[in-house]
């Protein structure tokens, strides 16, 4: 039987529809344009589905494509290769997980469906929350916290299980979260059954968190930040996971609309602790009205090569009013040798007040202090003792004694203290590196021993860790 060009053309698209995830989305949905981060989660997925992995976990920013691919088309693909399976669909509330259900079931009542697999919708199905195909498989939706019954799952789909910020920062809501993924959904999946979550991250003890810290199952991450932070595959640090839709000025918008902590859990995944592993974010004071200090120094941390991907020039400016020390005013950029020379230069002069001016003397310090020695007074190097870690340790005491004010408002205190959360595990830690040098520095030089008295000894618990 001799075909015509445009049957063996539909035919073929109709092949590459039940071989490949992308091409299924394309074939069922009209004007479909996958983004490179599309084709490498269409690529984990369909390893899910194969079951190359069993457990997949998936990282990505609002909006970004996530939920249509995964929750969507990928449920309506896994029952067209698997029409005897069944899937268990989850999301934070059952009118969202309803509304996924239905649209997976008009895929697969569509006669393109039948037409790939030749399988499609039961007649017998019309919820969109439960319904089955003609092969017997079949296709439940329910919220977090709602009943799962009457039949076990060979994929389980986890799709945002918390609605927003206050859901996540309520401890009660996540462990309610928890149990329910333990004790109701999880009871629910076959032998050899696959797991998917789909989430943003609102919290570091949100679902995702937990599942990585219990390490009962092998969980593949793929985590795609709505900037790169380091140098990728597709893309080069600092560049736009989504650029057509989310260009670099959106990307900066969004940034300053939600605040640092917001942005590095939504959009870059790195949710921060309330507590960190070294510094506790209670432990910093705010002021508002500026006090007349002492003195007043400044700090830097110079490490810069010019490139994008260079860490963080900072350089701050402290007041000091006995125990006291005040965070002024603070400068960060990726910055080149005279960037860097010009913004000591631009500090000193809106701060002639600040006589000493401390620069930890590796990396590029002592260049900095060769190029201004002449210029500038008071470049003071610092050869500094220990490890990152243990010399941010031995000023916990001036913290926890709530020695150490903030300007309150300003984008730069927010922002050291999510860096703070994060160190030593967090990606940066120019801020936190320049604050613990002017304030080991000033407690040397300008505070009496006995101020600190008895403090560091509520530290050991730290120390433990390291």
């Amino acid at each position: 039987m001799n075909l015509s060009k445009e049957t063996l053309q539909r035919l073929y698209v109709l092949k590459l529809a039940r071989e490949g995830l992308l091409h299924f989305a394309r074939l069922t949905y009209r004007g479909y344009n996958p983004n490179w981060h599309h084709r490498v989660l269409a690529e984990k997925l369909m390893e899910l589905e194969s079951g190359t992995s069993g457990r997949l976990m998936v990282l990505m920013p609002p909006r970004h494509g996530k939920s249509e691919l995964a929750s969507v088309r990928f449920p309506a693909w896994f029952l067209g290769r698997n029409p005897e399976r069944r899937v268990i669909a989850t999301s934070y509330s059952a009118r969202l997980a309803e509304n996924f259900g239905r649209k997976v079931r008009d895929i697969v009542s569509n006669p393109k469906f039948s037409l790939t697999f030749r399988t499609g919708l039961s007649s017998k199905s019309k919820a969109a929350d439960r319904w089955e195909t003609k092969a017997g498989g079949g296709y439940i939706a329910a919220g977090v916290g709602g009943s799962i019954t009457g039949m076990g799952g060979d994929l389980l789909i986890v799709d945002d299980p918390f609605k927003n910020q206050e859901d996540a920062d309520s401890n009660n809501y996540r462990d309610k979260v928890w149990d329910w993924y333990q004790s109701t959904l999880y009871t629910r999946i076959e032998k050899g059954g696959r797991i998917v979550v789909i989430l943003t991250r609102w919290h570091e003890d949100d679902l995702a968190g937990r599942l990585l810290e219990d390490g009962s199952d092998k969980w593949e991450v793929v985590s795609f930040p709505a900037l790169a932070e380091v140098d990728e595959q597709f893309r080069s640090a600092g560049e736009p996971l989504w650029e057509s839709k989310y260009s670099l000025d959106d990307l900066q918008n969004i940034k300053n609309a939600v605040g640092t902590r917001v942005w590095n859990a939504l959009y870059q995944q790195r949710p921060a602790p309330d507590d960190g592993a070294v510094f506790k974010k209670s432990w910093f004071r705010f002021y508002e009205d500026v006090p007349d200090f002492e003195q007043m120094v400044q700090s830097w941390d110079m490490t810069f090569s010019g490139g994008d991907g260079s860490d963080f020039v900072v350089g701050q400016v402290w007041g000091i009013k006995g125990a006291q020390r005040y965070l002024v005013d603070q400068v960060r950029g990726r910055m080149d040798f005279m960037s860097a020379v010009h913004a000591l230069r631009e500090m000193t002069a809106k701060y002639p007040q600040a006589k000493a001016k401390y620069i930890e003397d590796k990396a590029n310090g002592p260049a900095v202090i060769s190029a201004l020695k002449n210029e500038i007074q008071g470049l003071i190097p610092v050869n500094p003792q220990g490890s990152k870690v243990s010399r941010a340790v031995a000023v916990t005491p001036m913290l926890e004694a709530g020695n150490v004010f903030l300007k309150r408002g300003a984008k730069f205190s927010s922002e050291l203290i999510d860096e703070a959360a994060l160190f030593p595990s967090g990606r940066n830690d120019d801020m936190v590196d320049a604050m613990t040098q002017a304030l080991s520095q000033t407690e040397k030089r300008y505070t009496p021993q006995a101020s600190f008295a008895g403090v560091g000894r509520h530290t050991g618990q730290i120390f433990k860790k390291y």
